[in-house]
């Protein structure tokens, strides 16, 4: 079980280039993924019951379409926001490196 919270530091995520050079609507889905992410096993990464989670899962959990989904992850991706394993897995550095 994880905890019910988790650390955030304002300054950190608004200083953050990569996040400030996407939309509003892909900082919006980053943050519904550091929630899922918070959640996940092994910690950091986007991650469901031990399988990564795609687009359709994710448009699913957060009520978006999946053409927007994958879009704002496109634009996420290419700016640098998040990390992917060399099994295709989507993970926060700053949680994987603070955990």
């Amino acid at each position: 079980m994880s905890a019910p919270w988790m650390k955030f530091y304002p300054r950190d995520w608004r200083g953050d280039q990569a996040l400030r050079s996407v939309s509003v609507a892909a900082r919006g889905l980053w943050m519904e993924c550091l929630c899922i992410m918070h959640e996940a096993r092994p910690y950091g990464h986007l991650m469901l019951n031990g399988n990564p989670v795609g687009d359709d899962a994710l448009a699913r959990m957060t009520g978006v379409s999946v053409d927007e989904v994958a879009a704002l992850m496109a634009e996420l991706r290419q700016a640098g926001a998040f990390s992917v394993t060399r099994e295709g897995v989507i993970f926060s550095r700053r949680m994987t490196k603070d955990h």
